[in-house]
């Protein structure tokens, strides 16, 4: 899904140890690949590799210095249809 200044991309399985090769091949391309928002979804039996997992990822964008949203979500269906600026009001 393309933002006004970016991409939205939702990783489903974001709890998992490719992850962090995954962000940072976002982080490398970013310059031809504008990523805005960057969803980690996973079950509720992954939350706490999730917990992990996205906050090494939070971690990993912030030394980038990119502008970057990292979100963390067990709820998939509701995250992925909604309309960005919908998202924003109820995270």
């Amino acid at each position: 899904m393309k933002t006004k200044h970016g991409i939205k991309v939702a990783v489903i399985g974001g709890g998992s140890s490719y992850t962090p090769e995954l962000v940072e091949g976002l982080l490398k391309s970013y310059e031809e690949m504008p990523v805005a928002e960057l969803w980690l979804v996973d079950i509720e039996e992954g939350k706490h590799k999730l917990e992990i997992v996205g906050n090494l990822a939070k971690r990993m964008v912030k030394k980038s210095g990119l502008p970057i949203e990292v979100h963390l979500t067990l709820d998939r269906r509701k995250r992925l249809r909604m309309p960005i600026s919908s998202q924003h009001r109820s995270a």
